[in-house]
């Protein structure tokens, strides 16, 4: 069974409404493509996705080329049709993320969350993590046309990307087993010495990782406040260093106190590569730097939610939104 990484929310009703026009851009020939993508390679592709699933897209550098349309029910299927949302949607994935920084991304996909999901990443199999789906929710969409790190959905894509950026094949090794790792395990494999997450492992885990309950990721996150930079954080270490990462790429400055949280930060400066990463991803676009409470007038933030791969748990709106400072 593969290893999710999800986002989820729980949102207020959409106003927006699609009309029958908005779906009439369809850049296929669907006999072709029926005929060139029905083979066994995605016969258990519905299986290895979420509920909700839209379509499925190969990535080709900054072009997806769709697999296939999932088996959807009608009151999906405008979304599903929506293919001209689903190409702004990976157009704003490629503004975003360089280029250089996608290699890791086979598959895109395209699902519909249901009020809950926001986006979701998983290596396309499990022996080989050079190779990640990653998926957003098309009911999630918010304007595309600016990179703003005030915005959920912008901040949820880069959460996402960090699950790739550090569970990938360059810093976990899916050969050795968790008996024979002398570092971090983290359910893919075997994390590398130096890799990042467990690098963040070394700086805030090694002392409470035996009494964490990830079940109950609230207790860790009360007693230990001033080591996560999210409640959402305490989670595992996994998401961890996936918010990490998200406040490292969208807070303005760096931070300059002594907490455990601060030094998990100021732990992604060490790595030259990381500090390339963050000055291309802000310098794409119209982008605002994410400020304290930034959230705040977002409707959905009151109701945000997030998910590991073993469960879910709500989040506490101002708690979130003050260590976002």
């Amino acid at each position: 069974m593969k290893k999710l990484f999800l986002l989820l929310f729980v949102a207020v009703q959409f106003t927006a409404c699609y009309q029958e026009d908005d779906f009439t851009f369809d850049p296929f020939d669907d006999t072709e493509f029926e005929d060139e993508w029905d083979d066994e390679d995605y016969e258990d592709d519905y299986e290895d996705s979420e509920e909700g699933a839209l379509t499925l897209y190969r990535v080709n550098g900054d072009e997806i080329d769709r697999i296939k349309d999932y088996e959807v029910s009608a009151d999906l299927k405008p979304y599903q049709q929506n293919y001209a949302k689903h190409f702004e949607m990976w157009e704003f994935v490629t503004r975003l993320l360089p280029r250089n920084s996608r290699n890791k991304i086979g598959e895109f996909e395209i699902f519909h969350g249901g009020g809950d999901l926001l986006g979701y990443v998983m290596p396309i199999d499990d022996n080989d993590l050079s190779n990640w789906r990653f998926a957003l929710a098309i009911d999630a969409v918010e304007d595309l046309t600016t990179i703003d790190f005030t915005a959920l959905f912008t901040y949820v894509t880069i959460h996402e990307y960090g699950h790739v950026l550090t569970l990938n094949d360059e810093q976990v090794s899916v050969s050795q087993s968790e008996s024979a790792c002398n570092n971090y395990f983290t359910g893919e494999g075997c994390s590398s010495a130096n890799s990042y997450i467990n690098r963040l492992v070394e700086i805030g885990w090694l002392d409470i990782i035996n009494q964490h309950d990830e079940e109950n990721p609230d207790a860790t996150y009360n007693n230990y406040r001033d080591r996560f930079v999210t409640d959402y954080a305490a989670t595992n270490p996994g998401e961890d260093v996936a918010e990490v990462f998200s406040v490292f790429v969208t807070k303005e400055n760096r931070p300059t106190g002594n907490s455990i949280a601060d030094q998990k930060v100021n732990m992604m400066y060490d790595y030259p590569e990381l500090v390339r990463l963050r000055s291309e991803i802000r310098s794409n676009g119209d982008v605002r730097a994410l400020k304290s409470g930034s959230w705040r007038n977002d409707p959905l933030f009151s109701k945000f939610k997030v998910c590991g791969h073993r469960g879910c748990k709500h989040a506490q709106a101002d708690v979130h939104a003050a260590v976002l400072k």
